[in-house]
């Protein structure tokens, strides 16, 4: 699979695995460290480039959705605690 392609279905995918105890963080994760290696230059077609744009986004987004996951977990097992 293409690295721009693989961006973008690593982005979904960290979005969709937000739901299951934020473990779609791994994908976000390997989706910006793919991203970030292939940088886009003026040579790059517009193609790449909108995935590699897209799949950044999707991963943020999976990024913050998985953070908020857990910080809503952690938080229930402090409060289920005391």
């Amino acid at each position: 699979m293409k690295p721009h392609t693989s961006v973008v279905w690593l982005g979904y995918a960290s979005i969709v695995l937000s739901i299951v105890w934020g473990v779609g963080i791994i994908p976000a994760y390997y989706a910006i460290r793919i991203a970030k290696a292939h940088p886009i230059g003026v040579g790059t077609s517009p193609e790449i480039r909108r995935d590699l744009r897209g799949g950044m986004l999707l991963a943020r987004a999976g990024l913050v959705l998985n953070c908020l996951v857990l910080a809503v977990i952690v938080w229930i097992l402090i409060t289920t605690r005391l």
